[in-house]
């Protein structure tokens, strides 16, 4: 990070941290329905009394478990059965990614907002997809890191309205390319996301990135975000050709020919969840 990125970071933490820039908060039945299902004592009745509590939460979870990814016989009418259906780990991720959506939706930018979900939604299928062979990671939180990862692209333009920065020009682009990973971390503590979903904002786009011990969620959504936007031109391209660690443990040479169908399943399951 140069050192105007750095001086203008520094103003926002400092603008935040004093209230002078307010961060959108979280609803509060993600934040309940988060701590609910993480309970080894949950009981689904409460978990349900908490999302009916969002009619437009619930009625898109019902959605989703009568969706052709998930159906399995008769379809549901009631979020209890949706919850037995989807399971504790995909409901508690699908809570959250639809809470923030909601919380979004007041982006000034549209079209960064709409880049920011389609995007968003492939990357977090893809990191689903990838976590299939690497069992010691959970793969709805890396669906979740997968869609948040670049949540700190979205506030970005108002912050650099408020100090007066031009929007239209290479500075501007370099700017947000290396503030707003440290933004969405800002962001995703402010909403008490776990701290690996903290990580994965903060250093996703170290892409030579290196440590020791298995494939972390850092790795798949970089994964993730290389074979998506691929290195033959745009962000990536100074990448093409060389060895990345993350590709390296997550196995990318050993991908299961799985990978495409269940990737278009999850895809199937993504759209359920966003479109009318």
């Amino acid at each position: 990070m140069d050192e105007p990125a750095r001086q203008l970071l520094t103003r926002i933490e400092q603008d935040i941290l004093a209230n002078r820039f307010i961060l959108p908060s979280l609803p509060e039945v993600a934040l309940r329905v988060r701590e609910l299902s993480a309970r080894e004592d949950v009981v689904l009745s409460q978990l349900e009394l908490e999302i009916n509590k969002d009619a437009a939460i619930a009625a898109r979870i019902l959605k989703v478990a009568n969706s052709s990814a998930m159906q399995r016989g008769k379809p549901l009418h009631s979020i209890k059965q949706a919850i037995a259906r989807l399971g504790l780990g995909l409901v508690r991720s699908l809570v959250t990614q639809l809470a923030i959506l909601q919380t979004m939706q007041g982006c000034e930018d549209k079209q960064r907002l709409h880049d920011f979900v389609d995007n968003g939604l492939k990357i977090s299928a893809l990191c689903h997809s990838l976590c299939q062979q690497l069992p010691h990671l959970d793969k709805e939180q890396a669906a979740l890191a997968g869609l948040l990862h670049d949540i700190g692209k979205l506030p970005m333009r108002r912050f650099l309205r408020r100090y007066s920065i031009n929007e239209n020009t290479e500075q501007t682009l370099q700017l947000e390319h290396q503030l707003h990973p440290q933004v969405g971390a800002f962001m995703l503590q402010h909403w008490q996301l776990p701290d690996e979903l903290v990580q994965v904002s903060r250093e996703h786009e170290e892409i030579l990135r290196d440590h020791t011990g298995p494939a972390d969620y850092t790795d798949v959504v970089i994964c993730a975000n290389l074979l998506h936007y691929g290195t033959e031109q745009g962000r990536y391209a100074a990448y093409a050709g060389k060895d990345i660690p993350a590709m390296q443990r997550c196995q990318l040479d050993q991908v299961s020919a799985q990978l495409d169908k269940h990737l278009e399943r999850r895809m199937e399951l993504s759209l359920a969840l966003v479109t009318t």
